[in-house]
């Protein structure tokens, strides 16, 4: 598995060799920047499949998709680096939330369903599209270079995992989002930038202030609906976290909107007709997956028969939604019922054939049959669409661990320990991998590591003995 971007860009400019000012785009002034340009772009190019499978997938609809991303593309336009490249995604979750990278603009499925008219919608995008067009991410890689960052991935979410769970966990892990995690400044910049935009194109300005109501709303019945409080959900408490406090800034966009030179609304400026009509669909297929949410609540609970009945209620009202499928087939892996697993996973790639989780899920029912050999090709497949996902590697590892194909096995398993370093079984895995392999001083250090997780496991009981027989070896 690559290593992740932020740490690539970080190690290259770690020499003071290396920095350099430029002129921000936004505010024309110099500025310490350590990444051009072109690796923003590779950055963006470079995390979108994590981005993402963070957000559930892409949420398609020929028909509302392209009438939303002209509207986006209408900012890019008018924003201050239009040269860039940009695609913009619906996001398959019901977190409500929006974000963009370099090239990369999205909005989840969640908070698009909450939104009254377009420009609100078109609120939320320039705020996003302000992030990019002021390089908030690139002087957040530059400060984290500054400062001898690295960052640590998905190793707090799967310590203590354990084999089989490991691979049945539903949903991604990453660390994508610390990339999008702004400070205080940079936020209120965005709220400039997206309120300039929306004058500048014909929009009502006030609608900023109507969006962050929505969103505020959106997320207060998101977090009821999953019972949790803003502490609680991690998601929520990073979206949250650097945010001015929701009235403040409501007063801030109001002088923002003072401040703005004379601006001429296109027609009542709010077109909320449109919008209504063009996301028709999507709100109703919205208040559906609140029955499939239910469901993924019920399977981190492992109340796996409530799961599998919560799932296949959300299918009988629409079954052209992969996520459904995907996970009827993880309810059905956790029931050991093989056969339908496969079946559920194969309908979910009926639907969209680029879908990652069922792919992955394919290779997990090929696995537990202990079909190795077909697990791979699935996992590889898995892999190819969402490279950082670290089950996936757990799975390719496990898989050519189970064929004996221990120098095959030995890549995907160490970057699974790097990610989670307190699975109780990984470096005893590893350990044994490279023992089988002759390369005696990695086993000794896998082994040792193992002691150091998990001592007392079968896993930890093996790698005592063997470093009582390799240890004299190497003295």
């Amino acid at each position: 598995m690559k290593q992740h971007a932020c740490i690539k860009i970080a190690v290259l400019f770690l020499l003071p060799l290396f920095v350099s000012c430029a002129i921000n785009p936004v505010t024309g002034r110099h500025e310490l920047m350590l990444v051009s340009e072109a690796q923003e772009l590779n950055l963006g190019k470079e995390e979108a499949p994590s981005l993402t499978w963070e957000f559930g997938g892409h949420y398609k609809d020929s028909a509302l998709e392209p009438y939303l991303e002209s509207i986006v593309r209408k900012i890019w336009q008018n924003s201050e680096r239009p040269q860039l490249p940009m695609k913009f995604y619906v996001q398959n979750t019901s977190l409500p939330n929006a974000f963009a990278l370099p090239g990369y603009v999205a909005i989840t499925r969640g908070l698009l369903s909450s939104l009254e008219n377009e420009a609100q919608f078109a609120a939320v995008m320039g705020h996003e599209v302000g992030h990019v067009m002021a390089r908030h991410t690139a002087q957040r890689l530059s400060r984290m270079t500054l400062q001898q960052l690295g960052l640590a991935i998905g190793s707090a979410t799967l310590q203590g995992i354990g084999g089989g769970d490991a691979l049945l966990q539903v949903g991604a892990l990453g660390s994508s989002l610390l990339l999008l995690k702004y400070d205080r400044s940079q936020e209120i910049q965005s709220d400039r930038l997206g309120v300039k935009y929306m004058a500048d194109l014909g929009y009502n300005p006030y609608e900023a202030m109507s969006a962050h109501d929505v969103l505020q709303k959106a997320v207060d019945d998101y977090l009821k609906r999953m019972g949790k409080s803003r502490s609680e959900d991690s998601a929520i408490s990073q979206l949250f976290s650097t945010h001015p406090r929701h009235e403040v800034r409501l007063n801030e966009i109001q002088s923002m909107i003072n401040e703005l030179p004379p601006y001429r609304m296109q027609n009542d400026g709010i077109f909320r007709k449109q919008f209504q009509d063009a996301t028709e669909r999507i709100r109703r297929i919205n208040k559906i997956y609140y029955i499939y949410d239910e469901a993924e609540m019920h399977y981190q609970k492992k109340d796996f028969r409530t799961a599998e009945e919560k799932v296949k209620k959300a299918i009988s009202l629409d079954d052209s939604q992969p996520s459904f499928h995907n996970l009827l087939g993880m309810t059905k892996l956790q029931l050991k019922n093989y056969t339908e697993a496969e079946n559920a996973f194969r309908s979910a790639l009926s639907i969209d054939s680029g879908y990652q989780p069922a792919h992955y899920g394919l290779g997990l029912a090929r696995y537990f049959q202990e079909n190795y050999r077909e697990a791979v090709a699935e996992f590889k497949k898995s892999l190819a669409l969402y490279p950082d996902h670290v089950q996936t590697h757990f799975g390719l590892g496990q898989s050519y661990f189970q064929m004996r194909q221990y120098a095959e096995a030995i890549p995907y398993l160490r970057n699974f320990a790097q990610a989670a370093p307190k699975h109780p079984d990984i470096h005893g895995l590893l350990g044994i991998c490279y023992e089988k392999v002759g390369e005696v001083r990695p086993a000794i250090v896998e082994y040792e590591n193992q002691l150091k997780v998990s001592p007392d496991s079968e896993m930890g009981r093996h790698a005592r003995k063997r470093l009582a027989v390799l240890a004299p070896m190497i003295k």
